[in-house]
């Protein structure tokens, strides 16, 4: 072989080398993705929940259930729907996501594959945990593989805006309170009883309080809460559980205080339900425990609770009697219910009638102390006199509604049972007691006694009012009154019946009710009727009995409206402006008289004037002629005299 035919032949493996390098180099293109796009879906989930309508922005470009927008909140956790167009995406297929400007921030599992126009969720991430609009710019890779190679990717972008996370509502969070030891979680309904327990300390829980966690979405909050309870003023300390119900004999007669127990727990994360333990401290009072929450490093105060702590029983006393007439021939009278109605408070009847909830007797249990406490057991009934009051009962009032006797602890409802044999006018003395919690059991006692007598049926009824005069409109007392035929007020609970009147009256004529010692009458505190405002005599009537227990007859009480003092006061006035006006007439009269009186004096005056005046001439003219004969008798006398001498 030639050298020149050797160096072709080198040159030829060279290249046939060189060749297969350079198609080992080149890229491998594999078959494009099926999908001809890919976009974001509104069934993205938030925190496991899919979007609500108000939380995405629709692009119905593409496909109809496509967005280009969404809302979430801050560090939620995110599953983003994809959902495939113009073709089924593939099994192994690989999302990579990316903030625009700042870099992948998460890489998909491999997907299930769905048919074209089906969603599918990719795993979670976790939201940015500061607010604000991020446009996430996704890369859909058919193998997974992300190489170089673009036929098997499609790409599309979505917005996602993160909005703070709902803070804690303090008003749609509760805060319940229940007494006991009982692995029962607090509610709404045990919140209205005050929480009460025995101040002795005990490995018994004495009460808790149930702590749900709500935002002001309204949805539980699982994180993000830390509660700071304390015990502001009062005994007792607390302990804080993590269970959703409270755990029994969580106490302890020698309590560690720790982050967890003490009189004031801080930074105790609830989680969405949680329970705040209440145990005794051996002193005897009422507590008041306040709550708080901080969240978002905003603390905000939530509720305040109340429970009381009781010592040991000392003393019994009847805090309330309402009824303490029997029955003849046997009946109950009031009624011994732990929890008083509405119905049974407006029947409000003792014996004869059935409904009532009010209680014939109502007993305080105290401590040492004068307040109220509960004590081991109900207080049982000892009657002085078994063939008039055979058995009476007492129970707990639960204080749990508005009629309620007390709140819940230290006071007991109590009824008591006339005898089949029991007659009008019979009495008994009713002895309440317990065990002494600090004596011998069955030689020591608490008691207080109460007085009873017996009533029989109705036999005579009246009616009276308050006053004999009333003015218009003025407020009356009307008072019904029965006795039995042996002369003693009927039995507590006997029926009383409406009174009615011939004129219109104010408010409301008693309606039909039941005696109570005999009596049934309206209030004068509080008046409920007033008088007819039309004058003259009125009646109030009722139909009873007259002496007989079963025919009635009408039975009549009057009274008189007189003025008011408004009309008094005008017709004073009046007769005073009419003697006034006689008055004027009189002196009018008299000035007139008096003038006529004054014209005659005038007249008369002049006349005598006129008189004197020609009198005055007439002695003028006397007293000249005087003059004259008196001048010329001198002259005379002086003739005479000259005469003589001569």
């Amino acid at each position: 072989m030639s050298t020149k035919t050797t160096f072709k032949r080198i040159a030829l493996g060279l290249v046939a080398t060189l060749g297969f390098g350079l198609l080992s180099a080149l890229p491998a293109y594999s078959a494009e993705a099926t999908p001809t796009a890919v976009v974001a879906g509104k069934t993205t989930e938030d925190d496991t929940v899919a979007l609500a309508a108000s939380k995405y922005t629709a692009s119905t470009l593409l496909n109809a259930n496509g967005i280009s927008a969404f809302t979430v909140e801050a560090a939620s956790s995110v599953e983003l729907a994809v959902i495939p167009v113009g073709g089924a995406s593939a099994a192994g297929a690989v999302v990579r996501l990316a903030y625009a400007g700042v870099g992948i921030f998460h890489t998909s599992a491999a997907m299930a594959g769905s048919a074209a126009g089906t969603a599918e969720l990719l795993d979670a991430f976790t939201a940015p945990t500061t607010p604000g609009t991020y446009t996430i710019n996704a890369i859909y890779d058919e193998d997974g593989d992300f190489s170089l190679t673009v036929d098997d990717q499609r790409t599309f972008s979505v917005a996602m805006t993160i909005t703070a996370p709902a803070g804690v509502s303090a008003s749609l969070s509760t805060a319940h309170i229940v007494s006991g030891n009982a692995g029962t979680i607090a509610t709404s309904t045990t919140d209205i009883v005050t929480a009460s327990g025995t101040a002795t300390m005990a490995a018994a829980n004495s009460g808790s309080i149930a702590l749900t966690m709500k935002n002001t979405l309204g949805a539980a909050m699982a994180s993000g809460n830390l509660i700071t309870a304390q015990i502001t003023s009062g005994p007792g300390y607390l302990v804080a559980l993590t269970a959703d119900t409270p755990t029994a004999n969580s106490c302890s007669t020698t309590p560690t205080y720790s982050a967890t127990v003490g009189r004031a727990i801080s930074a105790f994360d609830p989680g969405a339900i949680a329970n705040i333990i209440i145990c005794a401290d051996g002193l005897a009072g009422k507590a008041t425990i306040a709550l708080s929450v901080t969240n978002q490093l905003v603390t905000t105060a939530w509720a305040t609770k109340s429970f009381t702590f009781y010592g040991a029983v000392r003393t019994l006393s009847v805090a309330t009697s309402n009824f303490t007439i029997g029955a003849a021939g046997g009946d109950e009278t009031g009624a011994a219910d732990a929890s008083r109605d509405s119905t049974g408070e407006v029947t409000n009847a003792g014996a004869l009638t059935t409904g009532t909830s009010t209680p014939a007797f109502i007993i305080a249990a105290k401590d040492s102390a004068g307040q109220l406490a509960t004590a081991a057991n109900v207080p049982v009934v000892i009657s002085s006199a078994p063939t008039v009051v055979a058995s009476g009962t007492c129970v707990l009032d639960d204080g749990a509604t508005v009629y309620s006797s007390g709140e819940g602890f230290g006071l007991y409802n109590c009824s008591f049972t006339t005898a089949a044999s029991a007659k009008s006018g019979d009495k008994a003395t009713l002895t309440f007691r317990i065990n002494d919690p600090l004596g011998t059991a069955g030689i020591d006692y608490l008691t207080t006694t109460v007085d009873v007598t017996v009533g029989a049926a109705r036999f005579k009824e009246t009616i009276s009012l308050d006053k004999a005069t009333y003015t218009p409109g003025e407020a009356m007392v009307v008072t019904r009154t029965a006795t039995d035929n042996a002369g003693n007020p009927v039995a507590d609970g006997s029926s009383a019946p409406a009174v009615v009147f011939n004129k219109a009256v104010g408010g409301t004529a008693p309606a039909a009710g039941f005696y109570v010692g005999g009596k049934l009458a309206t209030s004068s505190a509080r008046p409920a009727v007033f008088a007819p405002t039309a004058s003259g005599v009125f009646e109030a009537r009722i139909v009873g009995l007259n002496g007989s227990l079963t025919t009635t007859s009408p039975i009549i009480a009057t009274a008189t409206i007189g003025e008011d003092e408004a009309t008094s006061a005008a017709s004073a006035a009046a007769d005073a402006a009419a003697e006034a006006t006689d008055a004027a007439n009189a002196a009018t009269d008299a000035a007139n008289a008096a003038a006529e009186a004054a014209d005659a004096a005038t007249a008369a005056a002049q006349d005598a004037a006129d008189a004197v005046a020609a009198l005055s001439t007439s002695v003028t003219a006397m007293v000249d002629a005087l003059k004259k004969q008196i001048t010329s008798l001198t002259n005379l006398v002086i003739k005479i005299q000259k005469k003589v001498k001569a």
